[in-house]
């Protein structure tokens, strides 16, 4: 049986699990060692303080060198230097603590010594345990990747026997996309060839494949423009296996997976640790945001519901997600009206449609409350591109360059492009370029930190603005 499991989904609960595991270990191994070296002795320097610091100093340390990013492909050597790093860096700051208030002395650095032997040893164990066990698990099918690879030729065939011979990594190949016939492919590797690259698409929407790997030369750059192209509606991840296997010592930047060196041509910046922060992030701020403006959405419901009538809220289906759909609340801004099934029509300056209360909710911006509850139901996030009706997805998908790169990340209640004022009427091409360009502008750049600077920009800037209609 071949499943992805409750790792594949959750693969920031592992990482936040590792790092709670490796500041038990810190802790652990920084009192055994001064066990072992004062054995009660009154000269003990204070040692829950400096336990402390050691924790947050190893954390933040190896946080930023990357330990905890998921992924397949980092080798135990690699986190080996990295724990060597962030231990080395974390007790000299302690020790040079201790020697600026005099206190560096024999029994301080044979503390400090053992203290860094059993720790590092103790994380460096944690983590070959933690590999062993995922080693086994996809070894029996769980915790898989699915992969199809575009195009059947040799270096694609020698990826695809390669993650055979390797079932540790997790990572089954479903099969090729080749625009050849099968006369002229000789693959005798057991995998099929699923279909033309013009299909590919659409396979890899309804089966839920997790990557699409090129296996191409770099001098293919005609060909791999197709396949990119063919993939354009697709939020699948999209990577490139170079023929780069005469000169891969050239060039160390490349990623590898077994073995096999493969560049991300457009991976979602929401992976591992990054999406336990953003899931984290959205959960906290939005339950709070709800206990506060509780009252004022109450209030809000009033006035819709003795304005007009009609439903208080507003519910339409939108994409989110890989493309997903998804249903968007909205505080009802219109008076009910006929919509032709697969059209819709924005809302212009002075539209009859809009009612009284609507007119002010819309300019405030105050239609948009309701969606926090879609934050904590996890269709979307407090901060990410706008997501539009789905009839303005199918207008604008072929038209804009790169446009369903946006549903990489869960759609927002605010972004990048509205605090910089890209709001209202989208009747021509330009303005949704000029959007889709600040949305990839906050997929590229994504962190805790510019997530918090938009809201605080949200905040500052306020929440109405000219175009809002």
């Amino acid at each position: 049986m071949q499943t992805r499991g409750l790792l594949h989904d959750h693969a920031g609960l592992v990482a936040l699990l590792k790092r709670m595991g490796d500041l038990v270990l810190v802790f652990a191994s920084g009192m055994l060692a001064h066990r072992l070296t004062y054995l009660g002795r009154a000269d003990a320097p204070a040692l829950f303080d400096a336990v402390l610091l050691v924790m947050l100093l190893l954390l933040f340390s190896t946080e930023q060198m990357g330990l905890y990013r998921a992924s397949r492909s980092t080798r135990l050597s690699a986190e080996a230097e990295m724990l060597s790093a962030g231990w080395m860096l974390s007790l000299s700051l302690l020790g040079g603590a201790f020697w600026m208030r005099n206190q560096l002395d024999g029994p301080v650095l044979k503390w400090l010594a053992l203290w860094l032997v059993a720790g590092w040893l103790a994380t460096l164990a944690l983590r070959l345990l933690v590999r062993r066990v995922l080693a086994s698990l996809r070894r029996r099918g769980y915790n898989q990747r699915t992969v199809v690879i575009a195009v059947a030729s040799e270096p694609g065939r020698y990826v695809a026997e390669h993650l055979r011979a390797m079932p540790e990594l997790g990572i089954r190949v479903v099969g090729y996309f080749d625009d050849r016939g099968l006369e002229r492919l000789h693959a005798d590797d057991g995998l099929p060839v699923l279909g033309h690259v013009e299909e590919m698409q659409r396979f890899v929407s309804e089966q839920h494949i997790d990557q699409v790997w090129i296996a191409l030369p770099f001098r293919a750059e005609a060909r791999i423009r197709e396949i990119l192209h063919a993939l354009r509606h697709s939020t699948t991840d999209v990577c490139l296996v170079p023929d780069v296997f005469q000169f891969y010592m050239l060039n160390q930047a490349l990623e590898d997976v077994g073995g096999i060196p493969l560049l991300a041509l457009n991976a979602s910046p929401m992976q591992g640790t990054s999406r336990f922060i953003k899931l984290l992030e959205d959960r906290v701020l939005a339950l709070l945001i709800l206990l506060l403006v509780s009252p004022l959405m109450l209030m809000v419901a009033l006035a819709v519901r003795f304005d007009s009538p009609g439903p208080v809220l507003f519910r339409q289906q939108r994409r989110g997600l890989h493309h997903e759909v998804i249903e968007v609340w909205k505080f009802r801004t219109m008076r009910p009206h006929y919509q032709a099934p697969g059209t819709y029509t924005l809302a212009t300056r002075n539209d009859a449609r809009v009612t009284s209360v609507g007119a002010f909710l819309r300019r405030t911006s105050l239609d948009e409350l309701p969606q926090f509850i879609n934050v904590l139901q996890g269709q979307m996030s407090i901060v990410g591109p706008r997501p539009y009706p789905i009839e303005i997805n199918e207008e604008f998908k072929d038209v804009v360059d790169r446009y369903m790169l946006r549903h990489k990340v869960k759609p927002g209640i605010t972004g990048w492009a509205q605090v910089n004022g890209l709001r209202g009427a989208l009747d021509t091409p330009e303005k949704m370029e000029r959007r889709v360009q600040h949305d990839l502008y906050y997929i590229e750049h994504w962190s805790l930190w510019f997530d918090l600077k938009i809201i605080a920009l949200t905040i500052v800037r306020g929440f109405t603005h000219e175009n809002a209609y």
